[in-house]
């Protein structure tokens, strides 16, 4: 099998499998803007690797409930390996990248969905499986239901022939709930909430749905109409790991990967401020799944490298069944939330962030996290079925802000228990802490 690589619809090389090998070959024509992957740049010599697909290609395939309806819908057209999955998923996913069967145009004939339909509609759990079976076609990471929502066109707009240069793809990928996660789309747009109030750093524009149970999030790599603008590679690719390794590196090598690639020093200390809004708000809101994938960088060149907006930012200590895990990445070989001194040193040594700065940010983002714990408390006032998962989002910020603070400081600033004692929340829901941890495979025997 033989796989056409476009890069913004233009066909630049082919992907193929050489024994053991997986092997990118560059067309002749291709250019040196025409580079697939920023670790991948043009040249005449293919670029090999062995056993599995690239880093690049395996970082929007499917995971989880997304991969298993691919498997379900598309299994005669899959022989076991990534190169099989990516050609029927390869035609729409994240960044200028496009992948299709050899000879294939890239394109999309999924039916086109109003987003409107999801703010506004019935997104229980069965509902929205029935959305995700639909448009499952699509090459988007992540383990929680999730789909690309294909546009449709309005009446005035001319359409876009699919197959040329310029592609249609969709401007919004469409997040759900499952059993696990209950009204993820209420935990994530408040947790996103508490850093994109201050605008301090870009974050993703998101829209949660009436019930709670779904986001609608806005993609940053496409203009305007929908067209693919920008490159995108996570972390985990650039540090050449598979997805399955995504916890599996520290912040130090996280950081020292993506610095190897923003080389505008003019715009190197607002990227590594960027990076530490994003980190600390991780800290505060008790995001414990902020990995390589969770981090990523975006570009129209090789010149023009940036840290993405802030996205996936959640509330995990919000579910009894995460509740016990420690935060994703380690930091001076420490995974723990009361970091300390060391997560200051982090920042200080390595990202150039002066003590007080730091010691202002952290202020910054409590004091955000306090003014949204109100509206959480609102909105639960209004909806009751918010009610639990509110008074653990609370509770979490609450831990995240006082592990943060100097203690012999912390009762001259604000906090969230006046507000959590006043709305006569109890006390919040133990960890469950014979569940797995995200990350962490239930099938791995235990240590003895």
């Amino acid at each position: 099998m033989k796989l056409d690589v476009q890069v913004l619809g233009k066909n630049v090389a082919t992907l193929f499998r050489e024994r053991d090998d997986y092997v990118l070959k560059y067309n002749g024509d291709a250019s040196a803007a025409d580079f697939v992957s920023l670790t991948m740049p043009v040249r005449e010599e293919p670029w090999r690797w062995p056993r599995d697909l690239h880093p690049f290609f395996r970082q929007n395939l499917p995971e989880g409930y997304l991969l298993n309806l691919i498997r379900e819908q598309f299994g005669p057209l899959l022989d076991g390996t990534d190169l099989s999955l990516l050609a029927v998923v390869g035609s729409m996913g994240i960044g200028r990248v496009t992948v299709t069967p050899e000879g294939v145009a890239p394109g999309t004939e999924l039916q086109a969905l109003d987003v409107q339909h999801i703010l506004h509609g019935d997104n229980t759990a069965e509902h929205f499986a029935q959305l995700v079976r639909e448009y499952a076609r699509a090459a988007i990471s992540g383990v929680v239901p999730k789909f690309i929502a294909p546009q449709a066109q309005s009446a005035a707009s001319t359409p876009v022939q699919l197959g040329k240069p310029t592609i249609r793809t969709s401007r919004h990928i469409v997040k759900g709930s499952d059993d696990n996660t209950p009204f993820l789309g209420f935990n994530e747009f408040h947790s996103m909430r508490v850093l994109e109030r201050l605008g301090v750093a870009p974050v993703a524009r998101t829209r949660m749905s009436d019930d709670g149970r779904a986001l609608v999030v806005e993609r940053f790599d496409v203009d305007a109409q929908g067209l693919p603008a920008y490159g995108v590679e996570d972390l985990c690719g650039l540090l050449g790991l598979p997805p399955h390794e995504k916890y599996h590196s520290t912040s130090e090598k996280m950081l020292n990967a993506a610095r190897a690639y923003l080389l505008d020093r003019d715009t190197m200390r607002m990227q590594l401020q960027q990076l530490g809004w994003h980190l600390l708000t991780n800290y505060v809101v008790r995001n414990a799944d902020c990995h390589t994938k969770n981090v990523a960088l975006f570009y129209t060149s090789v010149d023009d490298v940036a840290f993405t907006p802030v996205y996936d930012v959640v509330t995990t200590q919000a579910y009894p069944r995460f509740a016990a895990n420690p935060p994703g990445l380690p930091v001076d070989g420490r995974k723990t939330w009361a970091a300390g001194k060391t997560l200051e040193r982090f920042f200080n040594t390595r990202m150039g962030i002066a003590p007080r700065q730091y010691a202002q940010m952290v202020e910054a983002l409590c004091d955000s996290a306090v003014d949204v714990g109100h509206e959480l408390i609102e909105a639960a006032r209004n909806e009751p079925q918010w009610r639990a998962l509110a008074k653990q989002m609370l509770h979490a910020w609450d831990d995240g802000m006082t592990s943060l603070r100097s203690p012999k400081k912390s009762l001259q600033f604000r906090g969230l228990k006046p507000a959590i004692e006043a709305a006569g929340f109890s006390a919040p829901e133990p960890p469950e802490r014979s569940r797995e941890v995200i990350g962490h495979s239930p099938l791995l025997g235990r240590r003895k």
